[in-house]
């Protein structure tokens, strides 16, 4: 099922929509300390391929990480279902030296042909993808051999009796994911170690988890998003094989 046809998929839409500026106002704010440019850089960095890459920023949302990557000297495209993050997006990106390029796309199935892409990443993706198996497919055949995926997340709502309901967004967001949403999203509240198996069943290797206790430690000490507490996120990565190694 495509997302136009796909009710679920357009009320996630909707709340990304109407919570855009609200979302990048933290995590821009957060961004402009050099403490956190620096680590999130070493964060991709370390696991991308040498040189210049041609990258897919799937599921962009208001683009910080296709910045940050852009300002590295890398070829990006990001592409997102949220509109309203994608004005976010090009508005941040209008004086950027080497801006990304920014498209309405589904992160479940890119708009792009096989092989165009170095490495796929995504940031805080994972937990709200839909038909992961699908999804993790089509990245596999959008990379080129050798070809890297790189994402981080982490469990946010491990159960039901965790998500926050105070707030108007947060309601919001309660009623966008509610329980049967869930039920649809392979990654909502899987650990580390089931993404790694799902990675490596859908054909990628040298799989793993690394956690980022730097990042824990920045978000101790600069806050998280609204709802949200501190956890210990992981950066998952895996490549295709090339082709001799198959």
């Amino acid at each position: 099922m495509t997302y136009a046809a796909d009710p679920v998929q357009e009320r996630w839409n909707e709340y990304w929509t109407r919570y855009a500026a609200e979302y990048d106002e933290h995590q821009a704010s957060r961004l402009a300390l050099p403490a956190e440019r620096e680590t999130w850089s070493r964060v991709w960095a370390q696991v991308l391929p040498e040189g210049t890459c041609t990258i897919l920023d799937a599921g962009t949302g208001s683009g910080n990480v296709a910045l940050l990557l852009a300002g590295a000297g890398h070829e990006v495209t990001g592409i997102d279902l949220a509109t309203g993050m994608l004005e976010q997006a090009h508005a941040k990106s209008a004086d950027h030296p080497t801006p990304p390029t920014f498209l309405l796309g589904d992160a479940v199935d890119p708009p792009f042909a096989p092989g165009s892409f170095d490495a796929i990443v995504s940031r805080y993706l994972l937990w709200t993808l839909r038909d992961a198996p699908s999804a993790l497919a089509r990245w596999y055949e959008l990379l080129r051999p050798g070809g890297v995926l790189v994402a981080v997340d982490a469990p946010w709502f491990e159960d039901g009796e965790s998500m926050p309901r105070g707030t108007d967004r947060q309601i919001h967001f309660a009623t966008a994911y509610d329980e049967a949403a869930f039920g649809r999203l392979p990654f909502g509240r899987a650990n580390a170690q089931r993404i790694v198996a799902d990675w490596e069943s859908a054909g990628f290797v040298d799989v793993r988890a690394d956690p980022l206790p730097e990042v824990l430690e920045l978000d101790r000490a600069h806050g998280v998003a609204p709802g949200h507490s501190p956890q210990l996120q992981h950066r998952i990565s895996g490549r295709r094989p090339e082709r001799n190694e198959r």
